[in-house]
Order: structure tokens, then C-alpha cells, then sequence
């Protein structure tokens, strides 16, 4: 099998049936987060995994969706401070500690990863988050910029296209869950004053994105929404028909028992559509691939593993799996593995603004 270790994951190319079979079922031992770096953050030691990502956690309104699968809504069962409901309301306060957290760990490689909210939802944080990164780029340089996005600000403001652009976002990753705009609607309830909920301001957006910034497709996989192979196969044909070059298909986050019972709990585990059955549909084997098809490689990370597929020869296709399960046994080995930047200041290794606190900032 040939393995490439990149930033931050492994690449694994199978030659034969039994290597592929081995890696689908080994997928959970096979990434090791070692080396690590060791730096002082406030003349505290602290040991980071190599390739982890940085998010300002965006959240300086309410959402303007309500994901049935939102996992802002899931709550532990101990020490929960949810981030979502603490909003950022002082910029000054806030954007000066953001800077002096990402020059505290500046000598690390790692990628942004915007996300937590919705990061467009309102444009002057956005904005000046934009700003605040192109100032110290004289010093520091993510080797990687993603957003991760319902699209509805980009699609509002049209102004915040260009100044990612500017600023060198590497991809936008935009979440659409099916193609049909009323079963879409149905799962990532979108405020009714939002315009892209609808089929042809989605699409609008698509065509504004074009030549700008590479669109990443994302589809949640639910029994509510996409599911089935056919289901996959309509929604790649309308993400050729857009022009997108790559689409991820993404089983819901597997949870661990940390987790409260509660209304979005329950409709995640009676929602989940497992890879492996599709993965069986599409590939049972390395030497046995559904028709329109063609099997590239695998990626594992700390938590998540993915299968990647050239579908119609026209776009690459990812299929993904997590583990919360694989995620705290990733965190146990006392290496920070995911920096998030909380509203409150406080730098963490983790989406709860805290725990695994490195530093505040204010």
C-alpha cells in the first residue's frame, strides 16, 4: 500500500482487494498524531499536533439556520459551556486578543478553518477578521484558508467574495444537503428572509463564485435527505451542472456517550446513513467499482476517515466518516490537537470555550 503523510492526514493508495478491505476495516488505529511541537504560550508548556487548524469560533449573531444536526445543539453531560449563546460584542476587546493568540503560535504550521456559526452571517466581523489577518501576514501564513458556510452571506453581501479572495482563501466549503430546495429546507431550516434557500439563489451564488474562490460542495448524508446511491448520483449530476469540481458526502459526526439524550441527539442517531454500506455499493472492492466511478486513494486524520472517487471523470467525490470516539482518544494522548478561538478569549483545545484552556487573551 503506498502511504504519504501529509500536513494533516495520511494518504493511503491500496493496490489489491485485501489491502483496500484492511484499511475499511482498520480505519480508527491507523493515524497517529505524533510528532508533536512543544511551545510556551504564556510560559506555559503545551505540546500541539503537527498540521492542526486554528478557528475563530464565528459567532457574532445567531445562526441564521437551524441545522436539525447542529452540533452547537448537542450538549455533554458534563461541563458544557456552550460557545454559540456567548456572542462577540466588543471588536476592539476582541480582535486585539485574536491577534495577540495567533502570534502567540505563529512558529507552528497550521490552516484557519472558519467556522462555528455562520462566519458570513454578518460582514463587519467578517470583514475585519479579514483585515486583522492580512495585517500580521507579514508574520504569519497559514499554509491552508477554508470557510466553512451555509453561502448565505456571500450570497447577501457580495462585497466579502473579493476580500476572501484577496486575503487567499484556499476553498469554501458550502453546505447543501440535497437537491430538491424544500427537502434541503426541511433539514437546514434557513430563516425564511434568507434567499438561498431557494434553488436558484444557491445556483446564483455557485456562478458568482466561479473563477473567484474553489467551491467545495458539502452534503450532509440523513434518511431525511440524500441517502441512497441514487440519491448521491442526482446530487453530483447538479454539482456538474454548476461546475463543481469537488463535493464531500459526509455521515453525521458518530457521537460517544457523553453526550445528553436530547432533541438533536435523537435526530442525529435516527438520521445517520453509515459510509460503509455505500462504500459497498460503490466500491465492494478495489478491482470491483460501480460503473461511473473510479476509486483514487484514502485519507485518515485524527478523528475522521475518507474515501475519494472520480465520478464521470468530471468531479472528485469524498466520502467521510467521523468518531467523537476516535476524537477524545486523539485528545487523551495530551497533545492539543484543534485550536478554536472562543468569545470569551480564552484559546482552547477544544469546542467547548472551557476546557482545555491555553490561554486568555483578554
Amino acid at each position: 500500500m503506498e502511504t504519504l503523510y501529509l500536513m494533516r492526514n495520511i494518504r493511503l493508495t491500496p493496490q489489491t482487494n485485501v489491502e483496500l478491505a484492511t484499511l475499511r476495516t482498520q480505519k480508527w488505529e491507523i493515524y497517529d498524531s505524533s510528532p508533536t511541537v512543544t511551545m510556551l504560550i504564556k510560559e506555559q508548556s503545551f505540546h500541539f499536533r503537527e498540521g492542526l487548524t486554528f478557528t475563530p469560533f464565528a459567532n457574532a449573531v445567531p445562526c441564521n439556520a437551524h441545522c436539525r444536526f447542529c452540533s452547537e445543539e448537542l450538549q455533554q453531560k458534563e461541563n458544557h459551556q456552550p460557545t454559540a449563546l456567548n456572542y462577540i460584542t466588543d471588536y476592539e476587546q476582541y480582535f486585539t486578543a485574536l491577534e495577540q493568540a495567533l502570534l502567540a503560535v505563529k512558529n507552528l504550521h497550521i490552516g484557519l478553518s472558519l467556522s462555528g456559526l455562520e462566519a458570513t452571517a454578518e460582514p463587519t466581523w467578517l470583514l475585519r477578521l479579514l483585515e486583522m489577518l492580512e495585517k500580521i501576514q507579514p508574520v504569519f501564513k497559514f499554509d491552508e484558508k477554508v470557510l466553512y458556510t451555509n453561502g448565505s452571506g456571500l450570497l447577501k453581501y457580495p462585497k466579502l467574495i473579493p476580500a476572501l479572495q484577496a486575503i487567499g482563501f484556499d476553498r469554501i466549503e458550502l453546505s447543501r444537503c440535497h437537491t430538491d430546495q424544500t427537502i434541503n429546507q426541511s433539514i437546514m431550516y434557513f430563516n425564511r428572509n434568507e434567499p438561498i434557500w431557494q434553488n436558484t439563489h444557491y445556483e446564483t451564488l455557485i456562478k458568482n463564485l466561479q473563477g473567484k474562490l474553489f467551491v467545495k460542495n458539502s452534503c450532509i448524508l440523513t434518511k431525511k435527505g440524500t441517502q441512497t446511491i441514487e440519491d448521491i448520483e442526482a446530487y453530483l449530476l447538479w454539482a456538474i451542472s454548476l461546475d463543481i469540481k469537488e463535493v464531500v458526502l459526509r455521515e453525521l459526526s458518530r457521537l460517544d456517550d457523553s453526550y445528553m439524550p436530547n432533541a438533536t441527539l435523537k435526530w442525529v442517531e435516527e438520521n445517520r446513513i453509515p459510509i460503509e454500506p455505500l462504500l459497498q455499493e460503490i466500491a465492494p472492492s478495489y478491482s470491483e467499482v460501480r460503473a461511473g466511478w473510479t476509486y483514487l486513494y484514502s485519507t485518515v486524520g485524527y478523528y475522521y476517515y475518507n474515501e475519494h472517487f472520480l465520478y464521470q471523470n468530471k468531479l472528485e467525490v469524498i466520502l467521510e466518516t467521523s468518531s467523537y470516539t476516535a476524537l477524545e482518544k486523539a485528545n487523551q494522548t495530551g497533545a492539543i490537537q484543534k485550536m478554536v478561538f472562543h468569545s470569551n478569549g480564552n484559546l482552547c483545545g477544544s469546542w467547548n470555550p472551557d476546557t482545555n484552556i491555553i490561554a486568555n487573551f483578554f
